[in-house]
């Protein structure tokens, strides 16, 4: 290969097809919905329980097998696809049931033991819980909103099928009583309903199916009868839809296992008819999908072959359709949504032809994929620059525009779902790189304007959306690398000077601004790639050398010696290929071109052992395209070239679980591609062949109403725990079957993704609700912009949030008065310039002469030498989650009297605005004298309306008075002067009032502005109201003159004749001597 991938290192053209002469390749069909095995278990078992943990892993608990009981537990990681132990819980029994703690640990339960145990996914350690009052068989087990879990029902002992529930606390690690429901059952379901209410259906009596519902009321501990289901049945599932109905299925019925199915409504408490199961079963399994529909799978009819045919119900229309056959028909198997939208089916048995275990597993993909429009960019171009900014935002900068580079920069914004134009970059260019700092400013560095290479770099600041001068590269280049290292620097490597192939590689400082040579690679290399490993060193792959030449080699550098070192080659050279950091650290190596040809292979590296191994082909060979981790950890790849020259308008996912990748929906745009992923899930993707038109892929089908949101904080310390805050922590349904074996995901499953680099941690989540949970972002994790994505039912939402450095705390020394002889509680100061740190302290050297100790409230006491006077001390500090303070000095003053502190008495002023007023009071007295006391508010300093407390301190001694501020003066308020009118016009006026506090006063009028008046005059009274509800009052006169007649003669028609004129006259000359009376206050 050589011209297409050299661009300009000798043909002087393009690094691919332009974009106003390619084609588009046949789009594709996305993979169908099916069924993949996985990884087996260690062993065969089934009646055992599956729990989704808050890391992303499953545990799969006991069960029973051919051999007997089985007591050990086991982890399978989705990220890798294997099993690891997770030992010997410490129980056993025929049927295991479990369920996840808010506190992150698990709750374990058999039949036939009265205690349960507690798994700690931090520790791997199995701990026992108090006894329940009796034991019990295939109960239910829901938690609560509270964190308490109910268990319902079940078979007691002498084979009773009992009415009692109890609770269990884990803050007390035991169980309570509750209310009983009103009918004994066991092998029912329990489903929690959107109100935090629990409604058990049906079950078994020992005499036969169940024929009524009860619903638990968590406020008042109390079960009520509900409308009991139209079929009687055991051995099935319930489960909650979206719209809050309740989906009942199969199960055991009066004439067998039965393929009806029904809805509860809980609002009108009915039950109608659903489309029925199109094969009977019962001991099944039922997962909610991320999309709303529910998968039902396994079961058997009694003492048969297992149904290996599942079934898939839709809300929508009522009915069920076929959801493909797994690869092993089972029955009471456990299945559970794990975060990657996959269905996870483990172990279960089959009692025909003969009894068989299984520890076969398999993922059941619905393969939900869909593309909806994200707006249109202003320019249409290949090969942009994209960058995820910390507020949420999408820069896309540069690129091909139409037969030459780009300069246009423009901004998509999720919220708006739309595009703004920003500033142009100062060069135009393509092929360079974007790199987001830790300061969430954008690196935009190097690229070809057209067919020169150039050094010009820039610094994009999205709290100004405007482009900032950066000192330029050591030398020009294109087709290169940038990473950014974990201490904030910029590693650009190889690429090209024009035709020349380049082996340098220099960094970039921020916070100098400044270039810096950097240890040279081996091989000169351009179209290669790079990525940040785990361990802080950069993977470089693959590219083409100095000959035109696609290379299979790669390097490591190491920024600690800023050295390189031979890392493995790949099992075959390929140049312009993706390179995606994997969660479980793993490279994944996909696709590219070699020699003239498109690959579909791919390749996985693993840093541990130097390797590469080979892995699933894509299912179309591509090059230059895009590839994505997403936060559900799978990879997203679009676009490209593939065969022919053709531009591909395909996409692929590649799961890691699997190892292979599978076709999603065909985008409706193509070529030259970029992608970047959203906390929401969600991954834009824009430019490409031709058109200006953006694209959002969701692989979930989940409605937006249905996503959880986070709304705080935006701000993380690494190590420290953090409480998150949203809505839909917890999902809108618990996703499962309500059985025995239920396996509920809804919880918050909480993932961070840098901004730059793309690495993914997972966060497990403890103390969580359906509105809180607190996360620890790992010690060590880079300070910079991440998308934190929280996972409920496997429906992702979230926000940008930044990683920022703690900042340690500060002791402050003090001064105590201790009387002799005399015990005293000590109160250490310690101060955190992070918000919501929890602070320890910690003595450093002790006193001399006396000792400390644990007061009974739990605090600090120290207890002088008996008869010691004089002075005493010792030293301490305090430390936050990461970091330790100062060293600070506690002096302890031990004197023979008893020193006193006495307030003043309490102060009242007058507020001289909204504010308050600066108030000044006299100092508190400290006797014996000489030592300063401090104050909560200093006097003379403003303080608002309202009482507040002050507190004065000195030598461990306080004392408290008030201050109170308040308003007692009335408004200033000005009156209009008298005013004169016609008849029947409208009168208008307009009073001011004025305060010293209240901004705006109350005016009000009577009779009011605009009124009309009657004839003669009227007294107007005005009240002024402030906010403390004092009043002014002010009054004016309008008068309404008489109609006024004209006087007979000189030619008018008028009739009023003398006397009338005369009457006029005398009343207007009252009227004038009225008003020279008027006294001062304005009253006549």
């Amino acid at each position: 290969m050589f011209c297409a991938s050299l661009g300009l290192l000798s043909c002087g053209g393009n690094a691919r097809p332009a974009p106003e002469g390619a084609r588009a390749a046949t789009s594709r069909l996305a993979t169908p919905p099916a069924w993949y095995a996985t990884a087996s278990m260690a062993g065969p078992r089934g009646q055992h329980a599956a729990v989704l943990l808050p890391d992303g892993k499953l545990l799969i608990i006991n069960g029973v097998n051919r051999t007997g009981f089985v007591t050990t537990a086991e982890l399978f990681d989705p990220a890798t696809g294997a099993w690891t132990s997770a030992g010997t819980t410490g129980i056993q029994g025929n049927i295991t049931q479990a369920v996840l703690l808010p506190s992150g640990k698990v709750l374990v339960m058999t039949d036939g033991s009265t205690a349960g145990r507690l798994y700690d996914p931090a520790t791997g350690a199995w701990t026992a819980t108090g006894n329940m009052s009796t034991t019990r068989s295939m109960p239910t087990l829901t938690l609560l909103g509270t964190g308490q879990v109910l268990v319902a029902g079940g078979t007691g002992a002498g084979g009773v099928r009992l009415t009692s529930a109890e609770l269990y606390d884990p803050a007390s690690n035991a169980f309570v009583p509750t209310g009983a429901m009103t009918l004994g059952r066991n092998a029912h379901t329990a489903t929690r309903l959107r109100d935090g209410q629990v409604l058990a259906v049906s079950g078994f009596s020992g005499a036969g199916e169940v024929p009524g519902a009860d619903r638990y009321n968590p406020a008042t501990g109390t079960w009520t009868a509900a409308a009991p289901p139209l079929v009687a049945r055991h051995y099935f599932t319930s489960t909650l839809l979206p719209d809050g109905r309740v989906l009942v299925a199969g199960g055991f019925a009066a004439g067998g296992a039965t393929t009806q199915s029904e809805l509860y409504d809980p609002g009108a408490n009915t039950w109608t008819a659903t489309g029925s199961l199109a094969f009977p079963r019962a001991g099944h399994a039922a997962t909610l999908l991320p999309d709303g529909r529910v998968l039902v799978t396994g079961g058997s009819v009694s003492n048969s072959v297992p149904q290996i045919q599942s079934e898939i119900y839709d809300p929508a229309t009522g009915t069920w359709a076929a959801a493909g056959t797994m690869n092993v028909a089972r029955e009471n198997h456990t299945a559970t949504l794990l975060t990657n939208g996959k269905v996870f089916v483990a172990g279960g048995f089959a009692s025909a032809p003969s009894l068989t275990f299984y520890a076969e597993t398999e993922v059941y993909d619905p393969a939900v994929s869909r593309w909806s429009p994200a707006g249109a960019m202003g320019t249409p171009r290949t090969d942009a620059m994209v960058a995820l900014l910390p507020s949420g935002q999408v820069l896309v900068a540069g690129g091909r525009g139409q037969f030459t580079s780009s300069a246009e920069a423009e901004l998509y914004d999720r919220a708006s779902n739309a595009w703004t134009a920003l500033p142009a970059l100062a060069t135009p260019r393509e092929r360079a790189t974007a790199t987001v700092l830790t300061s969430g400013q954008v690196l935009i560095v190097g690229g070809r304007n057209t067919n020169t290479s150039t050094a010009s770099v820039e610094r994009f600041d999205p709290t100004t959306n405007t482009w900032l001068p950066t000192a330029t590269l050591l030398g020009t280049r294109h087709l290169h690398t940038a990473t950014l290292l974990p201490d904030g620097r910029v590693l650009v490597a190889g690429g090209q000077s024009n035709t020349t192939v380049l082996a340098s590689a220099e960094v970039y400082a921020p916070d100098t601004n400044t270039w810096t040579p950097a240890g040279s690679l081996a091989t000169a290399r351009a179209g290669h790639r790079a990525v940040l490993l785990q361990d802080g060193r950069v993977l470089v792959v693959g590219g083409h050398g100095g000959g035109g030449t696609e290379m299979a080699s790669a390097e490591l550098y190491d920024p600690a010696t800023n050295t390189w070192a031979a890392a493995a080659s790949l099992a075959g050279a390929r140049d312009e290929l993706t390179l995606t950091l994997l969660p479980s650290g793993q490279v994944l190596a996909a696709g590219g071109i070699a020699a003239f040809t498109e690959l579909t292979t791919s390749e996985l590296y693993t840093p541990g052992t130097n390797s590469w191994a080979s892995v699933g082909a894509l299912t179309q060979p591509r090059w230059l395209h895009s590839a994505t981790l997403m936060p559900n950890g799978k990879v997203l790849a679009a676009g490209g070239i593939t065969t022919n020259g053709d531009y591909a308008n395909t996409a692929e996912v590649y799961d890691p679980m699997l190892r292979r990748w599978l076709n999603v929906a065909d985008p409706t745009t193509a070529g030259g591609l970029v992608t970047v992923a959203l906390p929401s899930g969600e991954v834009l993707l824009t430019g490409g062949l031709a058109t200006p038109n953006a694209e959002l892929f969701d692989d979930t089908g989940a409605l937006p109403a249905w996503r959880p949101t986070v709304t705080n904080p935006p701000t993380f310390v690494a190590g420290c725990p953090t409480v998150l805050e949203g809505l839909l922590f917890r999902g809108i349904s618990g996703a499962s079957a309500g059985n025995s074996a239920d396996s509920p995901t809804d919880f918050p499953l909480v993932r961070l993704r840098a901004a730059e680099g793309g690495r993914l941690w997972t966060l497990p989540s403890s103390d969580t609700s359906a509105t809180r949970a607190t996360v620890t972002v790992p010690t060590g994790t880079p300070v910079g912009t991440y998308g934190l994505s929280v996972f409920a039912n496997a429906i992702p939402g979230g926000r940008m949030v930044a990683v920022v450095a703690n900042r340690p705390p500060t002791a402050a020394d003090q001064t105590v008065t201790v009387p002799k002889d005399t015990k005293v509680e000590l109160g250490l100061n310690g101060t955190d310039p992070d918000p919501g740190q929890v602070l320890s302290f910690t003595i450093v050297t002790q006193p001399q002469h006396g000792t400390l100790g644990t007061s009974a409230t739990g605090h600090l006491e120290y207890t002088p030498e008996p008869g010691f006077v004089g002075t005493d001390s010792f030293t301490y500090r305090v430390r936050d989650c990461v970091d330790d303070s100062n060293i600070a000095t506690l002096t302890l003053n031990v004197v023979d009297a008893v020193p006193t502190l006495t307030c003043p008495a309490n102060v009242t002023a007058e507020a001289t605005g909204a504010d308050g007023a600066d108030v000044t009071y006299d100092p508190a007295v400290l006797v014996p004298a000489g030592l300063p006391v401090s104050y909560t508010q200093a006097s003379g300093s403003r303080f608002p309306l309202g009482t507040t407390t002050v507190t004065a301190t000195s030598s461990g001694l306080t004392c408290s008075f008030q201050v109170t501020v308040q308003d007692t003066t009335a408004p200033a308020l000005t009156c209009p002067a008298d005013i004169l009118v016609g008849p029947g016009e409208p009168v208008t006026f307009n009073p001011t009032a004025t305060d010293a506090v209240t901004a705006s006063p109350t005016v009000t009028s009577s009779p009011a502005s605009g009124s009309t008046f009657a004839p003669g005059a009227t007294q107007v009274t005005v009240t002024a109201t402030d906010a403390a509800g004092n009043t002014a009052q002010c009054t004016f006169q309008v008068r309404v003159q008489a109609e006024v007649v004209e006087i007979a003669g000189g030619g008018c028609d008028s009739t009023g004749g003398t006397t009338s004129a005369l009457a006029l006259l005398a009343a207007l000359a009252a009227w004038s001597h009225s008003r020279r009376r008027q006294n001062p206050a304005g009253e006549n």
